[in-house]
């Protein structure tokens, strides 16, 4: 699938800031639900499509959700127009008309004279052909908490569309708890793009569960990212940092790394947190242990 529009299986409406899409295996949380990584790339698609500029940021805010097989209307509104920014709204409803995620950003023409700096520096890290390959998201979490997933558990959902890879951190500019670095892709290698880096770093709830030592997840209540240059890269690194949790909500950020060291994007979240049981996971088959 070359383009956002068809991965994200974007159907153009009769009138312009119009779209459907439905809620397939590869835009879906472990459990079935609307994966909040999906959200927001289909917001930033759907923002880039309408005023014809790249997207600059874009934070989502998810207000109820949706199952796999649902269809999804989008409607992006253009608030602000300039010479070279735009102001948009995006905002997405399921087939009862309540709204499924709510969307504010901005797109925008670069100047090639503009200003111009990158001030973060990127971990130190294996490349990712030498990294340790994660089966499911939560490999790497039950790994370093002493858990053993059952024999049985596959990916679902997203994890089906992307590859991740943890590597070894050799040296890194903001160490302490739940540093945790992975090397993602999409599984058809296709180069990233503002888009699917939004529906790939929407991992902060990792890092905090990392952090804490214990298998669990989040359920997005917002989701943010501001993006940087546009650097064609096949894989990303993702380099969390979560921040704190308190009472059961997580928060923190993630610098998204092209493979050469481009700084990609910025991005934060906060998630209610859920404990797992390894018997339970989500995306977990019915049969077997």
């Amino acid at each position: 699938m070359p383009t956002d529009v068809d991965f994200l299986g974007l159907v153009a409406g009769e009138t312009p800031g119009r779209h459907r899409f439905t809620v397939v295996e590869h835009l879906c949380r472990l459990d079935g639900r609307l994966y909040g990584g999906a959200a927001i790339a289909v917001s930033i698609a759907a923002a880039e499509v309408t005023s014809q500029r790249p997207a600059l940021w874009m934070t989502t805010q998810f207000v109820s959700t949706v199952e796999r097989g649902d269809a999804v209307d989008v409607h992006t509104e253009v608030l602000a127009a300039g010479r070279r920014t735009e102001q948009v709204r995006v905002t997405a409803t399921g087939a009862d008309g309540a709204v499924v995620f709510a969307s504010l950003g901005a797109t925008g023409r670069h100047r090639p004279d503009g200003l111009t700096g990158q001030f973060e520096r990127r971990p130190t890290v294996q490349d990712p052909q030498d990294a340790e390959p994660w089966e499911t998201p939560f490999s790497g979490l039950a790994r370093a908490a002493g858990i053993d997933l059952p024999p049985d558990y596959r990916p679902a959902g997203f994890a089906t569309a992307v590859e991740l890879r943890e590597p070894r951190v050799l040296d890194h500019p903001d160490d302490g708890p739940g540093r945790v670095c992975l090397w993602m892709r999409r599984r058809d290698g296709a180069s990233l793009t503002p888009a699917t880096v939004a529906y790939l770093a929407d991992m902060v709830p990792m890092g905090v569960a990392h952090a804490l030592g214990v298998l669990a997840g989040g359920v997005s209540l917002d989701n943010t990212i501001r993006i940087g240059p546009a650097e064609p890269t096949e894989w990303m690194l993702l380099d969390l940092r979560p921040h704190l949790a308190v009472g059961g909500y997580g928060h923190g950020i993630a610098h998204v790394w092209s493979e050469d060291g481009h700084l990609l994007a910025t991005a934060s979240q906060t998630a209610s947190m859920l404990v797992f049981d390894p018997r339970t996971l989500p995306g977990t088959p019915t049969t077997g242990t």
